[in-house]
């Protein structure tokens, strides 16, 4: 059965190459077309949830839908694919069948950027958890990349990074400077970047805000601990979709493994504030977050953000001829385990990194810590950059070196080494520098186990 299998992916990854060639068309990128489109991913029946501990029993309703979204952009010479999900986290066999069904649009492997909000508020994957949902989702899902390339239209691009301060640093230390529990710590960093990418048509309507910000969607637990929702992406995506009639909002999360949103309860008479307890309607408390995110990246767009390519010529009629290249690079990179830092390879991390334009977005499996993300940037200064955490598949915390000496929760539920952070930084600079150079690269991933 197993060799039957292997060859059958064999034949469908032959044929998705044909169709990969097919779509290249010269050596030389032209103008672009952009494909959108957006499933609705929510349960139909009770499902077990993940992302907390003390959550008893299945779901018992919907407090807000749950949403993939897919953009398409095609250059002509090839395409590339960003997903962003409603989700906690993604199983390994659902973003194989991603992958899959991208290939069969001529979405080169390397070229498909899977992304999750990290909802708490979501299904579960693996094992025997929701077999009827995991079913769903993958129907649903796979379909997108084929009305996305149904909808490919004519399309101008630009970009701005705007600023939010709603999330708080949860690494909570005593006076040895040690992480002692997830409680509000005001003293250490946060991400405030809200990256934001537009496409527009022809006469300068938006037809898709894309967003990120980097922060846990873990806003409240209390009543509506069983109720599957967004959280606070959800809303931001309600405020931009507001300021942008007809366009579809679109979130992105970012290195936010030590990030919460700033639903706090001040300390009172005790010895610090809490996360979770909300001081007024829990909803309201959801929505307010949500909001604030919301207004920072319509706040970053009141000045018409630079065009991609930068140099892109002023007269919509020239700038729709403009080439905007499209590549991307995914790694499976082998990294030393927190058990024995000096052995290299007892763990395994997938790292991406996608150009649009002169835009690269970042991409680290798991539970990126936001001094991560800031280190990668840090590295490459001057470049128009998006650092994303929560990207491909799985979960698991990764902390940055520093975090190590301070112990806490993030590093202790980590399997890698405080060496993993530089070496997941050199390779960004690395796919960066290989991106300008040559940005397709439509090798096959290989197929590891998990």
């Amino acid at each position: 059965m197993q060799n039957t299998f292997r060859s059958m992916a064999a034949l469908a990854a032959l044929c998705c190459l044909s169709l990969s060639a097919a779509i290249a068309q010269g050596n030389q990128p032209g103008p672009l077309r952009v494909g959108i489109a957006t499933a609705d991913i929510t349960p139909e029946a009770p499902v077990a949830q993940p992302g907390f501990a003390g959550r008893q029993g299945a779901s018992s309703g919907v407090a807000r839908p749950l949403l993939a979204q897919c953009v398409l952009f095609d250059n002509g010479q090839t395409r590339l694919a960003l997903i962003a999900m409603d989700l906690l986290n993604l199983s390994y066999n659902q973003l194989l069948g991603l992958r899959a069904a991208a290939e069969r649009e001529g979405i080169p492997q390397q070229h498909l950027m899977v992304n999750v909000s990290h909802t708490h508020f979501g299904a579960a994957f693996g094992g025997d958890r929701n077999p009827e949902y995991d079913a769903l989702f993958a129907e649903r899902a796979r379909a997108l990349f084929g009305r996305a390339a149904a909808d490919l239209q004519p399309a101008l691009l630009d970009f701005t990074i705007g600023s939010c301060t709603m999330g708080m640093n949860r690494r909570q230390l005593n006076d040895q400077g040690r992480s002692v529990r997830i409680n509000p710590e005001p003293r250490k960093q946060i991400d405030p970047d809200v990256p934001v990418l537009r496409v527009l048509d022809p006469e300068g309507r938006a037809r898709a805000v894309l967003f990120g910000y980097a922060c846990h969607p873990t806003t409240a637990a209390l009543r509506m601990m069983n109720l599957v929702g967004t959280d606070y992406p959800g809303y931001a995506r309600d405020w931009v979709a507001a300021a942008y009639p007809g366009a579809e909002a679109i979130f992105f999360q970012g290195c936010g493994g030590d990030i919460k949103t700033r639903a706090i309860r001040p300390a009172n008479g005790r010895a610090t504030g809490q996360f979770h307890l909300v001081l007024l309607d829990e909803r309201e408390s959801k929505a307010a977050v949500g909001y604030e995110l919301g207004r920072a990246v319509v706040a970053a767009t009141a000045v018409t953000p630079t065009p991609v390519p930068a140099d892109r010529p002023a007269d919509p009629r020239q700038a729709l001829n403009t080439p905007v290249p499209l590549g991307g690079i995914v790694e499976t990179v082998a990294l030393p385990s927190k058990a024995d830092p000096a052995v290299m390879g007892r763990t395994l991390h997938h790292q991406g990194m996608w150009r649009i334009g002169d835009v690269f977005i970042w991409g680290g499996q798991g539970e990126m810590l936001s001094n991560i993300g800031l280190h990668v940037k840090e590295k490459l200064p001057g470049l128009r950059l998006w650092t994303c955490g929560y990207t491909h598949y799985g979960g698991g915390y990764f902390a940055d070196a520093a975090s190590y000496p301070e112990g806490g929760y993030e590093v202790q539920n980590s399997a890698f080494g405080p060496q993993a952070e530089g070496i997941v930084v050199e390779n960004a600079v690395r796919y960066v520098r290989e991106l300008q150079a040559n940005p397709v690269h439509a090798r096959p991933i290989p197929r590891v186990s998990g």
